[in-house]
């Protein structure tokens, strides 16, 4: 070792040992590790990391960074095949293991990147669904609560386009006449929406709501089985509910949770609108609702025949015949390449 890497190792090592000086100095006024740390302007971690070299007598500030290892093109690949089979889910140090000559550094930055980039690849295939103004779409869902060790349930209502939650309630049974009751308001309060989204639950396809939806002529819109991605809209309010019952110690109070969610919060998304204030502009619908659901039937009935499947509302044909019927009305819009 030259004689100047020897001196500009010894002043490195003092620096750090007066760093430490100053570190004990500060924790003694009674500074946490974190804050005293700041002083001396490094990380909690490497404070720790340079007290434990000194205690064990080892130099306190060593060269900084790895080791630099080449690594070869097939090692990277097999590690980032590994990555992809397991879709993200083997760790670094297993990697590590699993490929002769790869470091654990290595293997961490060849799992972020083969991540990234898959991530990537699903954002650029995704779809995103956008209605095109408030009261075209309608969801409805309920959310499990319990009050004093009983169970029961919160039936909300809400907007596909805005975050505007329409109708809720309290209800201690999740049956077809608490579904029909609640829609029956929602419709006369708020007005019928073209779509009403549901999911499959048996509550949701009862003589009484259907005979609703048919007064009223609202298209129902049922999700695939097994799928709760179709409803996302849905669960992501239910998690702002979640997170508002919780924050209020178990105070049910719903009409204070949709004034607080429908008309204090502003939103980018709105162009930092609140909810209720884009739900109270929403422009005109001026659509024949007979002719709507007449275009879907016979979209509907065409499909099932070039898929040879059995007419039912809640099946894939009536879904695809909705959609390209909102479609060329304008009321619906895909864009590929979604960001969610």
């Amino acid at each position: 070792m030259s004689a100047a890497r020897k001196s500009r190792r010894r002043r490195t090592s003092e620096r750090g040992r007066e760093s430490l000086r100053v570190l004990a100095t500060l924790t003694a006024q009674g500074l946490t590790l974190p804050w005293a740390a700041l002083g001396i302007g490094v990380h909690a971690t490497t404070a720790s990391r340079w007290r434990s070299r000194a205690a064990r007598g080892e130099p306190v500030v060593r060269r900084r960074g790895p080791r630099v290892r080449s690594l070869s093109v097939a090692a990277c690949s097999e590690a980032a095949r590994l990555v992809q089979d397991t879709h993200g889910l083997i760790g670094a140090e297993t990697l590590r293991r699993s490929i002769p000559g790869l470091t654990r550094r290595a293997a961490a930055a060849i799992k972020t990147d083969t991540c990234r980039a898959e991530e990537r690849d699903r954002r650029q295939e995704a779809e995103r669904v956008t209605i095109a103004a408030p009261g075209i779409l309608r969801g409805f869902d309920a959310m499990e609560l319990s009050v004093g060790g009983v169970r029961t349930h919160a039936l909300i209502a809400a907007d596909g386009c805005v975050p505007y939650r329409t109708s809720w309630t309290v209800s201690p049974s999740y049956d077809g006449a608490a579904v029909a009751d609640i829609l029956r308001r929602d419709f006369a309060n708020f007005g019928a929406p073209l779509v009403l989204r549901l999911d499959r639950a048996s509550s949701h396809d009862v003589p009484a709501v259907r005979e609703l939806l048919d007064a009223n002529r609202v298209l129902p819109l049922h999700g695939p089985s097994y799928y709760a991605r179709y409803y996302g809209q849905l669960e992501r309010q239910n998690r702002e509910h979640r997170a508002w019952l919780a924050a209020a110690h178990g105070r049910l109070d719903l009409d204070a949770m949709m004034a607080a969610l429908n008309g204090r919060w502003r939103r980018s998304t709105l162009g930092w609108c609140t909810a209720e204030e884009a739900w109270h502009a929403r422009p005109t619908l001026e659509v024949d609702r007979d002719d709507l659901a007449d275009d879907v039937n016979d979209r509907a009935v065409r499909l099932r025949r070039r898929l040879a499947a059995p007419p039912s509302p809640q099946d894939l044909s009536w879904r695809l015949a909705m959609k390209q019927a909102l479609m060329d009305r304008g009321l619906l819009r895909i864009e590929k390449g979604g960001w969610c």
